[in-house]
């Protein structure tokens, strides 16, 4: 009976054994390792925060990072989108934090929270592992990747960890150049660099990492409501005065820690077709470009300069509460009102026809009539 008893508990043991493994894999972790994520400043002094999100499910995450920054006496809050994350990969991250004044701030507390990605597919585009992939004596990486899928892919951006001494994690980057497609079969080369401030430090890259572009977003207070706007780009950009009193024009501050000059495109909401932008950066126009995509979007697009912090504005937003139409809107309008003129033509035309058909209808009763008597009459 005892030994019974101690197979059971033996084979109870075992059970949850097996179902503790089973646990694992089904509550699987999205996690930012603690020796993953750290905080300097930049060469242009701006507080940064670099990190990699762990993917451990066995589907694609949308994940969000979340941050608490002590700056002396505040807390400042931050929250940022990060790309697609596939199963059992990374994604690392880079975070320039512009509301930290002082030089002693620290990451008080760091979270990370994700939703699942149902409609998308991982790419077949690969890092390829040669003699071209090189670190240079000045830490910055070159290298190339390939696409061995049999489909175009649009918007690529390549990621990665940098390391220092002993594995230290030091730093993220991201591909300089703007790739916006890759043909299936077509090798197409990258660029990446680690801030100044850490050159000298580096070691090797790691965590390579395929995703789409880096949307990130962002709102200004426009006449006491939320405008939410996005932009992508390897610069970084936030909200400095906001929208002027009339809710036309809005005011960024742009920071790019790079050398190299780089690009940033803003994806407004489109008001109307009326809306013509301008572009000042430290109050002096630039050529830009202005379209829109095919969800009816505005994308304003221009160049960034190297190693440069810039107070930029962006003139031509529709002013709140104007009554302008856009084109379609227009033409609906349009439309509504001539079938309205259409239906009141129609109604007068079967008015004007009643006053010819009420009397020749009372005449031919009238004929009627007379005839039934007579008829009547001489039978009698």
């Amino acid at each position: 009976m005892h030994y019974h008893a101690v197979e059971n508990n033996l084979i109870i043991l075992l059970a949850f054994v097996v179902l503790g493994g089973l646990s694992h894999n089904v509550y699987a972790d999205v996690m930012i390792p603690d020796d993953e994520i750290l905080g300097y400043y930049d060469s242009d002094g701006v507080y940064t925060v670099v990190g990699a999100v762990k993917n451990t499910e066995h589907y694609a995450i949308l994940p969000t990072v979340y941050l608490t920054i002590v700056d002396g006496t505040k807390e400042i809050s931050v929250t940022q989108s990060l790309p697609t994350v596939f199963p059992n990969k990374d994604i690392p991250f880079k975070i320039k934090v512009l509301d930290v004044s002082g030089l002693n701030a620290v990451i008080a507390n760091f979270d990370v929270s994700f939703n699942q990605s149902f409609d998308t597919i991982e790419s077949k585009i690969e890092v390829v592992y040669d003699r071209t992939l090189k670190k240079h004596a000045d830490g910055h990486l070159t290298g190339k990747i390939i696409n061995k899928g049999n489909q175009t892919e649009y918007n690529i951006k390549v990621y990665a960890t940098i390391h220092g001494e002993n594995n230290s994690f030091i730093d993220t980057a991201m591909n300089l150049e703007k790739i916006d497609k890759i043909d299936p079969r077509q090798i197409i080369e990258f660029t990446m660099y680690p801030d100044p401030t850490v050159a000298e430090d580096v070691h090797y890259y790691s965590c390579f990492a395929l995703g789409d572009e880096t949307i990130i977003p962002m709102y200004a207070i426009r006449d006491g409501e939320k405008f939410n706007f996005r932009y992508d780009s390897t610069a970084w950009f936030v909200v400095d005065k906001g929208f002027d009193e009339t809710g036309t024009k809005l005011s960024l501050k742009s920071v790019n820690s790079f050398r190299f000059p780089t690009y940033v495109n803003f994806e407004f909401p489109k008001f109307s077709d009326n809306e013509k932008f301008l572009v000042t950066v430290d109050e002096k126009a630039i050529q830009f470009i202005q379209s829109v995509d095919e969800e009816g979007n505005w994308h304003v697009a221009f160049d960034v300069p190297g190693s440069t912090q810039n107070k930029i504005v962006i003139s031509g937003f529709e002013k709140p509460g104007s009554t302008f139409m856009s084109k379609d809107e227009s033409a609906a309008e349009s439309s509504d009102i001539m079938l309205d003129q259409k239906a009141e033509s129609t109604t007068a035309v079967d008015y004007s026809i009643m006053y010819y058909v009420i009397p020749a209808v009372i005449a031919v009763g009238l004929g009627i009539f007379i005839f039934s008597r007579k008829k009547a009459e001489s039978t009698i």
